[in-house]
């Protein structure tokens, strides 16, 4: 069961609309449905993630192959129709500390920027993110709105997120 905690947090008008249009309230049923995110290219991973759908509010943890490198990042989509965002939200992970900040980017809520990279333990993340789920903590004047999301995530979601993943670290073949 979603929970408000009685904090302040300043949000942007807009978003406090879109909330109550999206739905959100305080009794909504605890959920979430996981999916393995994979992008191909030329038959190669460049990208692999999960993601999980609760109220709307789409959750992505992705790597990503961008020329020699394997970035990651972490990005929450609104539900569709809703393009305002809380101006602050964060995304706390069953036994993972601290919790992901979120601001608001081109449309999504998402880490900024990848120097945080250096400061987070991606393949910790994604562990606990699949197999004991989390919250998005969505900053609402008032108290914020907590959307909670269980684990494990099924089985074929997460061995589709290994096997892209085992292809993405590995070295380029063939310069793709």
């Amino acid at each position: 069961m979603s929970r408000v905690r009685s904090t302040f947090r300043l949000v942007a008008p807009a978003a406090l609309l879109a909330l109550a249009a999206a739905g959100v309230s305080a009794t909504q049923p605890e959920g979430g449905r996981f999916r393995a995110l994979v992008e191909l290219d030329n038959g190669w991973p460049r990208a692999c993630g999960s993601a999980v759908a609760v109220a709307g509010w789409d959750i992505r943890i992705v790597r990503e192959r961008q020329g020699d490198e394997v970035l990651a990042r972490v990005e929450v989509r609104p539900p569709p129709g809703n393009p305002a965002l809380p101006v602050l939200a964060r995304l706390e992970i069953e036994q993972f500390h601290p919790a992901i900040l979120l601001v608001p980017r081109d449309g999504l809520l998402a880490l900024p920027g990848f120097d945080s990279d250096n400061k987070v333990d991606w393949a910790t993340l994604m562990r606990n993110f699949m197999f004991f789920g989390g919250t998005l903590v969505l900053g609402q004047v008032g108290g914020d709105i907590e959307l909670p999301f269980r684990g494990p995530a099924p089985r074929d979601v997460t061995g589709q997120y290994l096997n892209c993943s085992g292809d993405l670290a590995a070295p380029l073949r063939n310069g793709s």
